[in-house]
């Protein structure tokens, strides 16, 4: 039960993780910013990562507390990892073909 304490008091730090890059709009923090990746729309883009990351953090939070009633549910819990990984990629594919448009 302790464990799952200390997971949710880390997805709400995620959250707020996520919160904070959505408000600032800034994503500087993106391996090789600037030299290998520029944002056209650097606003538009921290707000779908802020929002992924937000999303990763609610999903943290509730399915270790589901693992507690199902059994089976880690499976589902790492297919939305992958697929917000994917996200994150779509995020940024996106920004870089919607400024050629």
């Amino acid at each position: 039960m302790l464990n799952v304490l200390f997971i949710c008091l880390v997805s709400c730090f995620i959250i707020y993780i996520g919160k904070r890059v959505w408000k600032k709009g800034s994503t500087n923090f993106i391996a090789g910013y600037g030299k290998v990746f520029t944002p056209r729309n650097e606003k538009q883009l921290a707000k779908g990562f802020g929002l992924i990351v937000m999303l990763f953090g609610f999903e943290s939070m509730l399915f270790p507390i589901l693992s507690l009633f199902f059994e089976g549910s880690g499976f589902y819990y790492g297919l939305l990892v992958v697929l917000n990984f994917f996200a994150i990629f779509g995020l940024m594919i996106k920004d870089q073909v919607q400024g050629e448009a």
